[in-house]
């Protein structure tokens, strides 16, 4: 699929997303968003199990898992950071990020909203089949198709 298709699904998912929190309300529908992000978790994993090579600590595994998973939705990824404790990936194009521009949605004021409600929980949910303790936060938001965000893996304590 090429990036305008990838692009033009996460488009009709956000217009259905938005016409499902106009009926339902918004708790009831992040609820269910978050649910279904649990199934979906399960699913990614099993099919990224074949791809991740073996051998790899608990971060460099999340950190490799968070890459698919944003590389496969069609994001462009690279390492911004790393230490000890966590690896920071800067995020350049954003798929997500374009389908809210596409159905008009002002993402300076929603994006840690769409971050934190819809992308963040998918990823958390397939970290959680590799490791409950791997743990995704949005550092940085970005205000415009100009900037970047900042996404950070670590391991809780």
């Amino acid at each position: 699929m090429s990036a305008s298709g990838v692009r033009r699904g996460y488009t009709l998912l956000t217009l259905y997303i938005i016409a499902v929190i106009r009926d339902l309300g918004t708790q009831p529908s992040l609820d269910k968003l978050l649910e279904v992000a649990e199934k979906q978790g399960v699913l990614i994993a099993n099919e990224m199990r074949r791809q991740i090579p073996t051998g790899l600590t608990p971060l460099e595994m999340g950190a490799e898992v968070y890459r698919c998973f944003m590389t496969d939705a069609g994001a462009e990824v690279s390492i911004h950071k790393r230490d000890e404790a966590s690896i920071t990936f800067v995020v350049r194009r954003c798929p997500f990020h374009e389908a809210f521009l596409d159905v008009g949605v002002d993402c300076g004021i929603f994006l840690r909203g769409l971050c934190s409600n819809l992308t963040l929980p998918a990823i958390q949910a397939t970290l959680n089949q590799f490791d409950p303790k791997l743990k995704v936060e949005n550092v940085v938001a970005r205000q415009s198709a100009e900037e970047v965000c900042l996404e950070r893996i670590y391991i809780s304590r």
